[in-house]
């Protein structure tokens, strides 16, 4: 709105007279120009540009607003088709494991599924292919594991907060090797440092893990448009500085102009 007021007001009479018509005219130019109904006839080519951009600008951002509204209101959330270990035994869902750990064994030992309902998943990058294929509704990963999944597919699968504690990985040395102690002393480092936190956030983000396990959906935000404000601000500053440019070099040319009307009079009065 400023930078088309002080482009225009120079030279269109719509942006003269007093303040009020003034502010009034600009304000109903810009609003106006984020439904493309105004009507108002501009004069200086560097508004034309800022206007292009700006209709641009408020394209995207009309257009993004309208799908995410349409959204919000008319999909819904992101939801488990299973949401409790008693459901997948009641439904006798497939379920998937790795056959090689120890999870397929403490699924029919310990958790009574039946062998029928058990798809034995061996290779990681197979994951998503049995989720596509319907071969499997549910998933059984350790937890790193889990992870994994998770930061490669960083949406689309939700994880549910049933977990059940085991010892965990470890690392096997044969009794009485040194490495046992250099091995335990420097995964102690690791954590007292906080690099092991460091290195878990770099393999595995953050932002995807929690978005999977708090079922949140993404949502646009001002970070998302940062591209188009940065083009905005530039395209009209620019021709804010053009535009301050010509006007001083105009101001400078009427001056000399003038300069040399009187010392042209003063020697005609001479002669």
């Amino acid at each position: 709105m400023l930078v088309v007021w002080f482009l225009e007001h120079p030279i269109n009479p719509e942006f003269r007279g007093p303040w009020t018509n003034q502010l009034s005219t600009a304000l109903w130019f810009t609003f106006s120009s984020l439904f493309f109904a105004q009507r108002d006839k501009v004069y200086r080519n560097f508004t034309r540009i800022v206007l292009v951009i700006w209709f641009f600008v408020a394209l995207i951002l009309t257009q993004s607003y309208t799908a995410g509204l349409t959204s919000m209101l008319t999909l819904q959330k992101l939801k488990p088709t299973v949401t409790t270990m008693e459901l997948l035994r009641i439904s006798k869902a497939k379920v998937g494991c790795d056959p090689d750990a120890f999870i397929c064994k403490y699924l029919t030992d310990t958790l009574n599924f039946s062998m029928g309902v058990i798809v034995h998943v061996r290779n990681g990058a197979n994951y998503e292919d049995e989720f596509r294929s319907g071969n499997i509704s549910a998933l059984f990963l350790e937890s790193p594991y889990e992870r994994a999944f998770f930061t490669k597919y960083c949406s689309g699968y939700v994880a549910i907060r049933q977990n059940y504690i085991f010892g965990g990985f470890g690392f096997v040395f044969q009794k009485g090797s040194p490495l046992a102690a250099n091995f335990s002393e420097a995964i102690l480092k690791l954590s007292e440092s906080g690099e092991m936190k460091t290195l878990e956030d770099e393999w595995f983000r953050p932002q995807c893990t929690m978005r999977n396990f708090t079922s949140d959906t993404p949502r646009l935000g001002l970070n998302s448009f940062w591209a188009l404000y940065v083009l905005t601000i530039a395209t009209s500053t620019g021709c804010f500085l053009f535009a301050c440019l010509c006007t001083r070099r105009n101001r400078q040319d009427r001056e000399q102009g003038s300069t040399g009307d009187e010392m042209s009079v003063t020697e005609m009065s001479i002669l």
